[in-house]
């Protein structure tokens, strides 16, 4: 299930580099480094579920890039192309902008040429007063696809009652 720079490179429109066996790195137009990766989440699943992250490592604000969008879904749909592949993303809070990241993601799904063929399912919760947006894609030929989705929303129902378990 490992992606592979070598295959996102055919459509890449930056060119990026292995990190690891789950993640890449790039620079944009604007010099701004990028991290974009896969990270095993047993929480959700004992396997095949993997929570996505976009990390901007250099921390500087760069103008909207349609060459981003198109490097990122290269990235995603190497990553789908392992059909029990399972993808969350939980939308960062560090800088209250959290419900913005979760329009971006939306509209980055909603103009992805190949999104017929995915289902993404949305959820928020509210812990302490901030809002955390979660998200669940996954391929509509997965072969549990529908176990897959209850799952999703058993798993985000139960964070905070999971989190006041940590806490006590």
């Amino acid at each position: 299930m490992a992606i592979s720079a070598e295959r996102i490179n055919r459509t890449s429109p930056y060119e990026v580099k292995q990190a690891d066996e789950y993640s890449v790195f790039f620079i944009n137009k604007y010099g701004v480094r990028y991290s974009v990766g896969f990270a095993h989440d047993y929480h959700f699943m004992e396997e095949g579920a993997y929570q996505f992250y976009i990390t901007n490592i250099d921390n500087k604000t760069s103008p909207a890039d349609k060459n981003m969008y198109i490097t990122i879904s290269a990235i995603v749909e190497d990553f789908f192309a392992n059909e029990q592949a399972v993808m969350i993303y939980f939308c960062d809070t560090k800088d209250s902008r959290q419900a913005m990241r979760d329009r971006l993601f939306h509209i980055w799904f909603s103009t992805y040429e190949n999104n017929v063929n995915f289902s993404m399912f949305n959820e928020h919760i509210t812990i302490d007063n901030i809002i955390y947006f979660a998200s669940v894609i996954l391929r509509k030929d997965h072969p549990l696809h529908n176990e897959v989705i209850a799952s999703f929303h058993d798993f985000v129902s139960t964070i905070p009652d999971k989190l006041n378990q940590l806490q006590s």
